[in-house]
């Protein structure tokens, strides 16, 4: 039987000047995928476009995921000028490690909003879309923290076990409709998103390596996407670990906590 694979007219990419949206616009762009490339800093993005500018399939717009009402707007202005959009890759995520005894609920609603609510602009705004059009796919990037709280890190982690959930429940209500719904669960990425970890961080895989195993993932039509495999197998074991032994095998694979 001959292996599905997918291919896509244009996509909507989010967080597009970071390390894993930069390498997957270059990677849908190489496919000849008109790329929507949305993103909240102007610096990083331009100087993508800059780089495929000669291609003319990638698009920038700029948008803060976390101003909900801007943002819905500016995805209508997006739908009516690129009704023909068929893959939704949402990738735009903080982390921000903090002390329980220094918390500041400032910034853990900013890694909520920023990781999980802002999906939900999108869902609501493309959803219809998609349906209407009768195919299309959407790709929400989690993590294997989605699986597993950890030490300073837990906000985040809440915010993509709810990603998780998202997907889990969309997929369930989308069955034998046309659009599909993919979860991306990764580990360690190359890049600014583990320089401020509170992990300690051994190995991680290259940006483009990544978008590489996402891309194929997708046209393979995967529900959940995830890696490394090695990584996976140690949260499956945590997640499987009495609470106690749980707690005591995360503090110790945990770096310099943050000040």
């Amino acid at each position: 039987m001959m292996e599905k694979q997918n291919v896509y007219t244009k996509a909507l990419v989010t967080g597009a000047g970071g390390d894993l949206g930069s390498a997957l616009c270059r990677i849908l762009v190489a496919q000849g995928t008109e790329v929507v490339a949305l993103n909240r800093s102007r610096e990083p993005l331009l100087k993508l476009v800059e780089e495929l500018g000669d291609t003319g399939k990638i698009m920038p717009y700029f948008a803060d995921v976390t101003q909900f009402e801007a943002l819905e707007q500016t995805l209508r202005d997006i739908v009516a000028e690129h009704p023909d959009i068929d893959l939704l890759v949402l990738n735009a995520g903080v982390a921000t490690p903090q002390r329980i005894e220094q918390f500041d609920w400032r910034i853990a609603r900013a890694q909520i909003d920023t990781n999980l609510t802002a999906n939900y602009i999108f869902l609501s705004v493309f959803m219809p879309q998609l349906l209407a059009q009768g195919r299309g796919q959407i790709a929400l990037v989690a993590s294997l923290g989605a699986y597993v709280g950890s030490p300073y890190g837990h906000v985040y982690n809440a915010s993509k076990a709810g990603v998780r959930m998202l997907v889990d429940g969309v997929r369930a209500e989308l069955d034998q409709r046309p659009v599909a719904i993919t979860g991306i669960y990764p580990g360690f990425i190359e890049g600014r998103m583990i320089a401020g970890s509170a992990y300690h961080v051994d190995s991680a895989v290259p940006a483009d390596e990544a978008a590489r195993i996402i891309v194929d993932g997708l046209q393979r039509g995967e529900s959940e996407i995830r890696f490394p495999e090695e990584t996976v197998a140690l949260v499956e074991r945590v997640v499987a670990m009495p609470a106690e032994e749980r707690d005591a095998t995360l503090r110790g694979i945990m770096g310099e906590a943050p000040n």
